[in-house]
């Protein structure tokens, strides 16, 4: 899995809004509540911004296991 859209996102927009904000339209077809985004969004920051890796992985994560994407696929 190709993770460099994702991780540059996570470099460029240090807010995490950017990353999640892809990640819902790819993952999410738009549909990710608010929330939702407000419970993955800490976690995310919560990482140190020089590892955008980490933020990158750890968001696709949160939202892949979460129940509202296991309802969407």
């Amino acid at each position: 899995i190709d993770l460099d859209e994702m991780i540059a996102l996570a470099t460029n927009d240090v807010s995490g809004n950017a990353l999640l904000d892809e990640l819902n339209r790819r993952m999410m077809h738009g549909r990710m509540s608010a929330q939702m985004k407000s419970t993955i969004l800490p976690a995310v920051t919560s990482i140190a911004s020089n590892n955008p890796t980490l933020r990158a992985r750890t968001a696709i994560y949160l939202v892949a296991t979460s129940s509202q994407y296991q309802v969407q696929r």
